[in-house]
């Protein structure tokens, strides 16, 4: 089922009122040690999510086995989803509550934006539970290749749901969030 985020192509007019201050050609020349250090989680997060799609793709055109592609999926992906679980708690729970204070104008960007993690929630779910769908194909007393071949699919599939709404997550966040903390490093 389609959400908003899978519909967005980014903010309407009135909440780029902060934006339109510091657009994003800008960003990449601020002294604002709290917007460069935000940036950078979401880089990282983004190169998280773009190896695991890479991976995902090996393992289709199959140039990578099951084992070594279950193994490395496994670990990248605790990895990455606990750090994006953890990214997403302090959002929720320090940085939105203070911006929309700081800008309430902004406010029902900030809606947009919990509900997006409550919906990447569930998508952290469903990877988590098709992944281990997987893995449970893998080993020595498994040898059902179509259901290895229809977990795999699902999981996949899973994977690049969640890897599609964080992008377009990512972006939106920024550009509500990186004007508000450069604005307040210049004021």
């Amino acid at each position: 089922m389609a959400s908003d985020i899978d519909q967005r192509t980014g903010w309407p007019d009135d909440l780029c009122v902060v934006l339109e201050e510091y657009p994003r050609e800008t960003w990449a020349d601020t002294r604002s040690a709290m917007a460069r250090f935000w940036i950078d989680k979401h880089n990282y997060l983004r190169r998280q999510s773009d190896a695991l799609q890479g991976a995902n793709d090996e393992y289709r055109a199959e140039r990578v086995d099951t084992a070594r592609f279950g193994a490395f999926a496994a670990s990248r992906l605790q990895s990455f989803l606990a750090e994006l679980h953890g990214h997403h708690q302090v959002e929720d729970f320090h940085y939105f509550p203070a911006f929309r204070s700081t800008e309430p104008r902004l406010g029902v960007g900030f809606d947009v934006l919990a509900r997006d993690h409550e919906l990447i929630h569930q998508g952290i779910v469903g990877v988590v539970e098709s992944i281990n769908a997987f893995l449970s194909t893998i080993g020595p007393d498994s040898n059902d290749s179509d259901a290895r071949r229809m977990a795999a699919d699902r999981y996949i599939a899973a994977s690049r749901l969640l890897h599609d709404r964080l992008a377009r997550h990512l972006a939106d966040e920024e550009d509500l969030i990186i004007p508000l903390m450069i604005r307040e490093d210049v004021g």
